[in-house]
């Protein structure tokens, strides 16, 4: 038997700084929440429906946590993200994967491709669309989404069960994900890669999204920070170029006064600020949907 929660939705981070949760809105529409539930390779993920009545089945946005892929878990959603897609009808699934160093690279991206497939299989028991699955991820978690995008369902990654199904992305929003581990600029220091691909250090290759690029590929938007820090913009840059020349189709947002994972840098709030990147992710997804 399936259990819910219901669960308000939370309204906007005070200066978009990472601390204790801001109190939810008692006016904003709650979700639904269904916690801990297990696919792949004893990995969990919520799942998170829209409160009011809307119609069935419902798209669906998975996202994928950063942490470097050594940390984070499911619970890094930010509410923000999960009231503007819950606003407009789309199902929420946020996972967790496996992590290094006890599990090394390409362990990651096979789970969240995992993941898709499982959420394909398991589409009608949920009341989800299986036909309009979409991602959004941080930091690593876009590097991971814009991997998935990008291999399509015949790649290395794809292993594991439901291997009937594909795990192909309508679209997918990367934010500020590493694009090229080759590079510094990608934030993976030598210690950093060490802990996540061990003596498979070539593996570097090929977790990286711009080693993954060719015509046909997914829609993409890609969010970056002007003032990252870790993850530098000429990360984003350089996929967002590579994508263009490709024929693909993208689109890049650099966000003034931002740093890393939402970071503001200066006294300027980030600009656009996060309702407005949420708001725009939704309504890229809505593009993607309209036009298929």
């Amino acid at each position: 038997m399936i259990e819910w929660t219901v669960v308000a939705v939370g309204v906007l981070l005070a200066g978009l700084m990472a601390g204790p949760s801001s109190p939810r809105s008692s006016e904003a529409p709650p979700t639904i929440v269904q916690r801990t539930m297990t696919y792949c390779n004893g990995q969990e993920f919520d799942l998170y429906v829209p409160h009011a009545a809307v119609a069935r089945p419902l798209p669906v946005a998975i996202y994928v946590h950063g942490g470097g892929m050594t940390a984070g878990d499911k619970s890094d959603l930010n509410p923000i993200f999960e009231h503007a897609l819950a606003s407009d009808g789309y199902a929420v699934v946020s996972l967790d994967y496996r992590l290094a160093p006890e599990f090394r690279f390409p362990a990651q991206i096979e789970d969240v491709k995992c993941a898709i497939r499982y959420i394909r299989a398991k589409a009608l028991r949920y009341g989800l669309n299986a036909s309009e699955l979409f991602a959004f991820g941080t930091s690593v978690g876009g590097e991971l989404v814009a991997l998935a995008a990008l291999t399509g369902s015949h790649s290395a990654f794809d292993v594991g069960p439901y291997a009937g199904e594909p795990d192909n992305l309508g679209a997918i929003v990367d934010m500020f994900g590493p694009a090229n581990l080759t590079q510094p600029a990608s934030g993976f220091s030598a210690s950093d890669i060490q802990q996540v691909f061990g003596n498979h250090r070539s593996e570097v290759v090929l977790a990286s999204p711009t080693h993954f690029v060719s015509p046909k590929a997914p829609p993409i938007l890609l969010v970056q920070g002007e003032n990252d820090a870790k993850v530098l913009k000429s990360q984003s840059i350089e996929l967002y170029r590579d994508l263009k020349a490709a024929g693909d189709q993208a689109q890049l947002v650099l966000v003034r006064n931002m740093g890393h994972m939402f970071m503001q840098v200066g006294p300027k709030p980030p600009d656009p600020n996060l309702r407005k990147i949420a708001g725009d992710m939704v309504s890229f997804f809505d593009g993607v949907r309209s036009s298929s």
